[in-house]
């Protein structure tokens, strides 16, 4: 019989308590009952071992103290940026209200939440909670057989990625994809206001496809044009930017050095004319080839705006429409 995991069931209890949905902790209830059944305990039993054993002392116990010691004014530093972020969050929090009209239309399932809950039903296991109004809610307690608090790419069995990846179209180029990642980290962080800190967490459908986002900006789908690599790029920046609740500037000068190598390739880039949207880099390009360029496109192409056709061959908008509105030479 195995011994009683005491931390583990400490975090869950925690769960139990201060989770930020009823669903949240009820799952979190019956996390704690399954540690304990494997104990061969009752979950009274379990849960009255907590408070009979002492809290261990912090990694961190006396850390404010030893910085002032070593920074004085750390504390004051410290304490003006929690005020600063107490009251960005307080306007956000004021704006999302605005924005959805109450908390429970915050927290309620959005249409993409609807349709992976929906894609999942096959697969999963359910719980159940019950919210204020008597509505009863469910989620999904396993998913193809697996529970976990974070998924990785390797453990989302072929099953799952089917499911979360039909519920509605997959995104077709990595700026959609990264645009999406960073709407579920807004729906998160915008419920996570109304939370205890970390206490929010999407469903696991929902972190189940989040992680296959990701994993396709970081090592997936090859890139199929500039927008792709530039999107490879943002990832790069943007996963390094959410790790920090203020903002940090990122310290990577190899990674700063290749964005603006890419930049400048992508700026001096020459266009293929052969309907292919790809292209190759080029070198010295005068200005009769920009010209030339110019005057390709806007006879293969006119639909193109004058900005698009700008950024494709290296030239002001005005000058492409400069060349639009050019009299043709007579025939």
């Amino acid at each position: 019989m195995a011994t009683l995991d005491i931390e583990k069931l400490r975090k869950v209890r925690g769960l139990m308590t201060g989770g930020a949905t009823e669903g949240e902790r009820a799952a979190a209830r019956s996390r704690a009952e399954a540690i304990a059944k494997a104990a061969g305990m009752s979950l009274d039993a379990a849960l009255s071992k907590l408070d009979a054993k002492p809290q261990p002392r912090s990694f961190f116990d006396g850390f404010d103290d030893w910085m002032e010691a070593k920074e004085p004014g750390y504390k004051a530093r410290q304490a003006a940026n929690r005020a600063e972020r107490e009251a960005r969050d307080a306007r956000r929090r004021a704006e999302v209200l605005a924005a959805y009209g109450s908390e429970a239309a915050l927290f309620a399932r959005t249409e993409r939440e609807a349709l992976l809950d929906a894609a999942i039903a096959p697969l999963a296991t359910w719980g159940h909670w019950t919210g204020d109004d008597g509505t009863v809610h469910r989620f999904a307690k396993t998913l193809d057989g697996r529970s976990a608090d974070i998924w990785n790419a390797k453990d989302i069995s072929p099953a799952i990625r089917e499911a979360v990846g039909r519920a509605y179209p997959w995104p077709a180029t990595l700026t959609d994809a990264l645009a999406e990642v960073k709407a579920w980290d807004s729906l998160a962080a915008d419920r996570g206001l109304f939370c205890r800190p970390g206490e929010w967490t999407h469903y696991a459908e929902v972190r189940c496809r989040v992680v296959l986002l990701e994993d396709e900006l970081e090592t997936g789908r090859p890139a199929a044009s500039w927008d792709d690599m530039q999107a490879r790029f943002d990832w790069k920046r943007y996963a390094h930017e959410r790790t920090w609740r203020d903002p940090q500037k990122r310290d990577e000068p190899f990674l700063e050095r290749l964005e603006a190598d890419f930049a400048f390739l992508r700026a001096n880039a020459h266009p293929v004319h052969s309907g292919h949207p790809h292209m190759q880099p080029a070198s010295r390009r005068t200005t009769a080839d920009k010209r030339a360029d110019v005057l390709s496109m806007l006879d293969t192409q006119p639909e193109l705006s004058d900005r698009e056709i700008a950024r494709r061959t290296g030239v002001s908008p005005q000058t492409v429409g400069n060349h639009r509105r050019a009299p043709k030479p007579a025939a």
